[in-house]
């Protein structure tokens, strides 16, 4: 090559990076200035994925997020449900008389949404159930799988022979890896093959944290383009390093799954896993597969011999049984589960329990 291709073919690279830091520091203007007309542009979507990615959080705080940051936050939760902060009894406690304690853990789907009868009314009220039995909801919304360990730790000491019921919607394999989401929130890595809490203690000023913790993207532009339609999939899933992703949720959500149940026998504390299936537009349903999510919770409790119920196979016997919609299981708009849901699945927890009174 001759001096003169050499210096045009340099001229050419010096002017491609040159447009390109031109192109992404007015990408980063559009992106975080406040004028209105630029607001379609802010989608955290566009360059983190939701489920694997404190950036998406960080960037769903920055372009003002509908949920906003715990305003009081717990030191090792991040955020609490109905329960004491200090004591971790649960609010309804004096209810309980000399009945056994039933404790629900989970997240949302434990808690259930407003306007459909939840767990803890329907089995509270239950004729059977409730002589001998009082259930406790512990379900918080946004939990992972790593909050719902840390609340167990920490509430089931205050309950004499208690039956506990561990809930997980398989997304919440996901949030495991995450330190943030509406809020900062504790997770665990494995380190030398055992868990190692992170991320504690929750700082007390959530803009604080935000302010001191932005997100750590290199290229919007870049980011751009491997979360949108213009790759093909396989090509964009490698460039977001999703199978990585994927090996770590599986690494740190089996060592807590086993802790929780190694705990919970060295007590003798009889219990159930409870895996929940959400429905939310693009995500994956109860009549559908969940990628790799389903395969690794059955390895997991077939291999542990842990007790457990399974929300699809009481979607699907009831479905062909009776002359129901979709609608009657899932809430439309916010994928959990109706209040019909609800209590077939209530009905199998009450098995569970009646059988280990």
């Amino acid at each position: 090559m001759n001096k003169s291709k050499t210096i045009h073919l340099c001229l050419l690279l010096l002017s491609l990076i040159f447009s390109f830091i031109l192109a992404e520091t007015g990408y980063r203007i559009v992106l975080f200035t406040d004028i209105q007309v630029f607001d379609r542009f802010q989608k955290p979507q566009h360059f983190a994925d939701y489920f694997s990615e404190d950036d998406y959080w960080k960037l769903y705080y920055l372009f003002d997020g509908r949920f906003k940051p715990p305003q009081q936050p717990h030191p090792q939760l991040g955020w609490i449900g109905d329960f004491s902060r200090d004591s971790y009894l649960h609010n309804q406690i004096e209810h309980i008389g000399d009945r056994r304690p039933v404790l629900l853990y989970g997240d949302s789907f434990a808690s259930c949404m407003q306007g459909v009868l939840c767990f803890q009314d329907i089995l509270n009220s239950d004729q059977l159930f409730s002589k001998r039995h009082y259930l406790f909801n512990y379900g918080v919304g946004g939990y992972g799988l790593d909050q719902i360990f840390l609340l167990l730790q920490k509430s089931i000491h205050q309950y004499d022979d208690p039956f506990v019921v561990m809930s997980l919607m398989t997304f919440d394999l996901d949030r495991s890896i995450l330190s943030v989401r509406t809020g900062q929130k504790p997770y665990f890595s494995v380190e030398d093959d055992k868990l190692k809490l992170r991320g504690i203690p929750i700082n007390s000023d959530p803009d604080h944290f935000f302010t001191t913790n932005p997100p750590q993207i290199k290229s919007y532009l870049y980011r751009r383009i491997i979360h949108s339609d213009l790759l093909p999939e396989q090509l964009s899933s490698f460039l977001r390093r999703e199978n990585d992703s994927i090996g770590k949720k599986k690494q740190v959500s089996e060592k807590i799954i086993l802790e929780i149940v190694k705990e919970l026998r060295a007590k003798k504390i009889d219990f159930v896993l409870l895996i929940l299936h959400p429905h939310w537009e693009g995500v994956s349903t109860l009549d559908d597969d969940t990628g790799w999510r389903d395969s690794f919770l059955k390895q997991v409790l077939r291999t542990n011999t842990i007790p457990y119920i399974w929300s699809k196979e009481i979607f699907t016997q009831d479905s062909r049984e009776g002359n129901h919609s979709y609608e009657d299981y899932i809430s439309p708009g916010n994928g959990h589960p109706t209040t019909h849901f609800n209590k077939l699945i209530a009905e199998e927890i009450k098995k569970h329990v009646l059988e280990n009174q």
